[in-house]
């Protein structure tokens, strides 16, 4: 015991701690010489976080990717029961979203699920997955190596592990946990200041808020990363007139950052108007205080040190979904924006779509250059929203720089007024704060509507420009340089409309908007705004996830403004869709374009004008198709786009062919195949289809050769979305009508299983959120229904002859005037030929229920019973007549016997209304061979 006393943390580690990890395969000691940068761990100096913590001793990383720390303790202290050194690890964790964690004195060994927020008064077995002792570490080395080994993290068992283990009750990200921290701030804020400040606009109290909390954010970051003094914002608790306290902090900020996230002050060859309304605020004392209590240690589950700069951007992007408004009485209220409301909620792109699209775009514009030509490089997002894509750009220009002078003459770029680099240590060159600036203000650029947005883009860019400084290295630097710390990005990042210019009020009528709306608008003109840019041909690169808002939801009088605007503009414009043909407009020739956007352009026929302008202005280098699963809570399938702008078509040019992301220790992309572009050249509306061979393109080419799209001989509707109260399995009342689901249309049959459903246009308000649909297009006579989940070899569809009324999972083709034949085109649509056109033109044909969008069935190629073979129409039309007869005899037969006849009939009527199909479309036997395989 008191050799344990003695024994300190220092010795420990190393003695006994260093030598465990490294008999796991890590290079603790950095033998292999690696940059900083490169290092497979990360020794943390014991830097003092107030009185009460420190940073973690160790971060384990795998390519500059930090994957666990660990904390080391000298013996004496008591691991497996103290709840303080478990909280400050987990604490650590937590904030930095690393799963797991180690925390040991060698004596005894404790694994974290770091996933679980951590609380002070937390005991010390809280989220802990695994406990051993020195005496375990033979027997239980296989298991631990399993997981910690360097070798198990690039076996992907780490992650393995992690995916596995079920996350605890309680389990809070630390992006959702901070989300509802501030979005409660917003809260208090806003109906404080509405209050207290009875002349401020709707439009002043979202800036007053918003800047307010932008700054305390910042502020709280800039301590605990050492560059503000520790405590400067918890001191305020102890003040009268808080709020005078905090923009005294302000103001100082303004002096040491120059940012414009504090601009107070009129300067010369400065970007953007002073703020001369938040100084001016009144705000309660207790609304201040309260927002600061809860971010310190130990109340504070935070540490905002180790808060990555994408999870900050994830958060801020979920917070900007909603806005504040103000009551006729001037209380506040925070609703979420309509336009967010529309798209189904706010979409954030994952970090490693991110940095594909940005190594893809920005990495290869930077191959064979030199720093010097680099300075000429101009990146654009076009609505970058929060930032993710400028600060994935930025960093991979930080890192580039980095290791471009750390390999060429290093001390050379270390001299002389404006030196590049300095060494912190061996082999550890860092660019200058001053180097960091000057590659962001000449690099990156940035356009959103939303003007909240553009200020946390900046927050989060400058937040990565201070990254490693600290406020001896600020002092410093404005002493030798007589330099504020940070540039002011109003000249890169912009707040503005990408898709509308001034030319949006050439319309006479639009000039009768009201000054709201025109406010909201907010019409950009590119070349005006940036003009240097444009004189030099546009963008070198233009990346990003434009914002998916559908036709149906964008005002008539901009549809119009885009229908003359846009040269690939459908009568029926999504906004991503227009995103794209800006996009190549401004970049320059030669430059690079890449986006993940919904997966529908590459194969729907909606969007085969966009398609043709993409293969006439550019070379496509990439097509990663994403399938589902990147945004987890929207339903659209994705895929990335990176393309080279391209005057002079090449049509020999390959595309290459990248499938969804292959885990490893970290998320990548890999090309799998290639395609060449001529193909999507010559193939029917272009379509992009990335994985069919030339004999499928050929075929397919051919069924849609003397077709007509489907749209021509039925108005196609939809059922209706219907609240589950509203079905019954009895017939109520007068009211309630026969009801089918999805799962009740199958080919040629319909199973009803006796569900009633009440319909009652007095009950529209209460019976769903769409409109409520019209009894006539249910009570139509005769009608095709096709289920939208395609079936596992056939389209479901069938004939209705009863007037069923059906939920929203069933399409309605209802026969136009002159369409008499329902039975032929039921048999084209169960047919093979049908499944096999769908299956290999659908973007999420390879999904385990593929669903049919409205799009992709209205425009699904008919063969026009006006053209086709008269004998063959009239045997398919009696087939499928026979097939529906012998379904609904089926249910009848009363024996064994009787049923497998009326099958092999099914069977075999099945097979004759294929083949007659094949005799329609005159497919030669290998064209039946292709089709029969794909089936």
């Amino acid at each position: 015991e008191t050799f344990k006393k003695t024994y300190n943390e220092e010795m420990l580690r190393i003695e006994f701690v260093n030598p465990f990890f490294e008999a796991l395969g890590w290079d603790i000691a950095n033998k292999t010489g690696n940059a900083e940068a490169y290092k497979d761990v990360i020794h943390e100096d014991a830097i003092k976080i107030g009185s009460a913590t420190k940073a973690p001793d160790y971060a384990f990383r795998i390519g500059g990717v930090k994957k666990f720390f660990v904390e080391a303790k000298k013996p004496a202290v008591n691991i497996k029961d103290d709840i303080h050194p478990a909280f400050q690890l987990r604490r650590y964790a937590w904030s930095a979203k690393l799963p797991l964690s180690i925390l040991t004195d060698f004596e005894e060994f404790a694994v974290y699920d770091c996933r679980i927020r951590p609380f002070k008064t937390d005991k010390a077995s809280v989220g802990r997955v695994m406990f051993y002792t020195f005496e375990d570490y033979i027997e239980k080395w296989d298991e631990i190596a399993e997981i910690f080994s360097k070798d198990a993290i690039y076996k992907g068992s780490f992650d393995k592990y992690i995916e596995s283990s079920t996350k605890k009750r309680g389990t809070a990200e630390v992006d959702d946990a901070f989300l509802k921290e501030i979005e409660t701030w917003r809260e208090m804020l806003a109906r404080n200041i509405a209050l207290r400040n009875t002349d401020l606009t709707q439009r002043e109290l979202n800036f007053a808020v918003a800047r307010t909390i932008d700054r305390i954010v910042f502020l709280r970051i800039a301590e605990d990363r050492g560059m503000e003094d520790y405590g400067q914002l918890q001191a305020l608790k102890n003040s009268e007139n808080v709020y005078e306290g905090l923009v005294g902090l302000y103001r100082r900020a303004d002096d040491k950052y120059n940012s414009g996230l504090f601009h107070f002050r009129q300067e010369k060859d400065r970007a953007g108007s002073a703020d001369e309304l938040t100084t001016k605020l009144t705000i309660d004392d207790k609304v201040i205080k309260d927002i600061v209590k809860n971010l310190y240690y130990p109340d504070s589950s935070y540490e905002f040190s180790v808060l990555p700069a994408d999870i900050l951007g994830h958060i801020y992007e979920q917070f900007l979904g909603k806005v504040i408004s103000l009551t006729v009485g001037h209380h506040a209220k925070i609703e979420e924006k309509p336009e967010v409301r529309k798209a189904g909620g706010v979409y954030y792109t994952p970090t490693y779509i991110v940095d594909y699209i940005v190594k893809n775009t920005v990495g290869e514009l930077l191959k064979d250059k030199t720093p010097q030509q680099v300075v000429k490089l101009r990146i654009l997002d076009p609505a970058c929203g929060s930032g993710s894509f400028l600060i994935g750009a930025y960093q991979y220009l930080l890192d580039w720089h980095r290791d471009w002078y750390s390999t060429n003459e290093p001390e050379k770029y270390s001299k002389g007024k404006n030196p590049a680099v300095f060494k912190a240590g061996i082999n550890d060159w860092r660019l200058t704060t001053a180097k960091r600036k000057e590659i962001l203000l000449n690099n990156i650029y940035g356009v959103d509507i939303d003007p909240q947005a553009v200020e946390v883009s900046k927050l989060s860019l400058l937040l990565k420009v201070l990254e490693g400084e600290s406020k001896e290295t600020l002092n410093q630097q404005r002493k030798l340089f007589n330099e504020r710390a940070l540039p002011d990005l109003g000249n890169n990042i912009k707040c503005g409309n990408s898709l509308i210019g001034p030319d949006f009020y050439d319309n006479q009528q639009i000039n009768l908007l009201d000054n709201e709306e025109r406010y909201r608008i907010n019409v950009f003109d590119w070349e005006a705004e940036f003009p240097k840019i444009f004189a030099k041909g546009g963008f070198d690169a233009v990346i990003g996830n434009p914002p998916y808002v559908r036709s149906q939801q964008i005002e008539l009088y901009q549809k119009e403004y885009f229908s003359n605007a846009f040269e690939a503009a459908s009568y029926q414009p999504d906004t991503f869709a227009l995103f794209i043909e800006r996009g190549i407009k401004i970049t320059r020739e030669k430059g690079k374009l890449s986006f993940i956007v919904p997966s529908g352009l590459l194969t729907n026929l909606y969007y085969s004008k966009l398609r043709e302008f993409i293969l006439n202005k550019t070379l496509i280098n990439v097509i990663v198709d994403l399938k589902d699963g990147v945004f987890k809570k929207a339903s659209v399938d994705t895929f990335i786009l990176v393309a080279t702008k391209n005057k002079g078509k090449l049509l020999s040019h390959e595309v290459s062919i990248g499938e969804h992301p292959v885990k490893i220790y970290k998320d990548v992309i890999t090309p799998s195949n290639k395609v060449n572009q001529e193909e999507f050249l010559n193939f029917s509306k272009y379509q992009f289809n990335t994985g069919l061979k030339t004999n499928i393109i050929d075929l397919i080419e051919k069924i849609n050769l003397n077709a007509v799209v489907l749209e021509k001989v039925f108005t196609v509707k939809n059922g209706m979305k219907v609240r589950k109260e509203f079905v019954t399995n009895v017939k109520v009342d007068s009211r309630y009508e026969k009801f089918l689901l999805g799962k009740n249309v199958k080919p040629y049959k319909i199973d009803y299983e006796g569900l009633w459903v009440c319909y009652d246009k007095k009950l529209e308000k209460k019976y769903t959120n769409q409109a409520f649909r019209e009894r006539s297009i249910f009570e139509k006579g005769q009608k095709i229904l096709v289920r939208q989940v395609m079936g596992a070899t056939k389209i479901h569809a069938c004939c209705d002859d009863e007037s069923f009324f059906v939920d929203q999972s069933i399409y309605l083709l209802l026969p136009r005037e002159n369409q008499n034949n329902i039975y032929y085109y039921l048999g084209l649509m169960c047919s093979k030929i049908t499944m096999f056109y769908f299956s290999n033109t659908m973007a999420d044909r390879k999904k385990t229920f593929p669903k049919i969008k409205g799009d992709q069935i209205k425009n699904l190629p008919l063969l026009d019973i006006t053209t086709a073979n008269v004998s063959t129409v009239k045997k398919i039309t009696e087939k499928s007549k026979s097939m529906t007869m012998l379904y609904q005899t089926l249910p009848k037969a009363k024996t064994d016997h009787d049923r497998t006849i009326l099958q092999r009939q099914i069977d075999a009527t099945d097979k004759q209304i294929d083949k007659l199909v094949y005799e329609l479309y005159d497919l030669t036997d290998e064209e039946i061979k292709i089709v029969e395989e794909d089936a």
